[in-house]
């Protein structure tokens, strides 16, 4: 017989869910933590406190839940993956996974949308969050990419990284927001292979 989910994981399920489905729809900066308590159905006002610590790592837990699940499938495609992968073969290991989980419910196209906004939040480290939640496969990936760029400085292949992840993201809100009929992944991707060489395999 299956076992229940514990109530405190439960909760905590559904103050992350009302988190994303929120800010994907009013944005980081109008969204309070009352608003979020009262749409995941907690009368308890100290929920998020007790959970999360504060609505800052409210948000840190949401963005490391998924980005496991996504890491997984990144994994999945890695070992898939020839010993000398190209651009274009990282750019799919960075973005599909995404992209996959925004095409599949409501729930990933809020999240792609939450992404969004909270990689713009001036404390967001990409390098950070790969340490702590130990985002393997996307930092197998970047390693893999820094071989291809390494005939820059670190600085420099550091800079060009964080760009590549950003532009991913933000072109998947892009499109999780088109109207009907939507490009298709393939599509989207082909658009980003474009752009990425340009930037990512040039001269400083």
């Amino acid at each position: 017989m299956e076992e229940k989910p514990k109530r405190a994981d439960v909760t905590r399920a559904a103050l992350i869910r009302a988190a994303e489905k929120l800010i994907a729809t009013k944005g980081l900066a109008d969204v309070s933590t009352r608003e979020i308590l009262r749409t995941a159905g907690q009368r308890n006002q100290s929920a998020l406190q007790y959970h999360f610590g504060s609505k800052n790592g409210l948000i840190r837990a949401a963005i490391n839940e998924r980005t496991l699940l996504i890491d997984a499938r990144r994994i999945e495609m890695l070992d898939a993956l020839e010993d000398k992968p190209e651009l274009t073969d990282l750019l799919d290991v960075f973005t599909r996974p995404l992209a996959e989980l925004a095409e599949k419910d409501d729930a990933g196209v809020d999240y792609v949308i939450f992404l969004s906004q909270a990689i713009t939040r001036p404390d967001f480290s990409l390098e950070r969050a790969i340490e702590e939640i130990g985002i393997t496969g996307l930092k197998r990936a970047y390693d893999m990419l820094d071989k291809l760029l390494n005939h820059l400085s670190e600085a420099e292949i550091k800079m060009r990284r964080t760009i590549l992840f950003d532009l991913s993201v933000i072109t998947l809100k892009h499109w999780c927001l088109q109207e009907s009929p939507k490009k298709s992944i393939d599509d989207i991707l082909g658009i980003l292979n474009v752009t990425s060489k340009e930037l990512f395999l040039t001269e400083s």
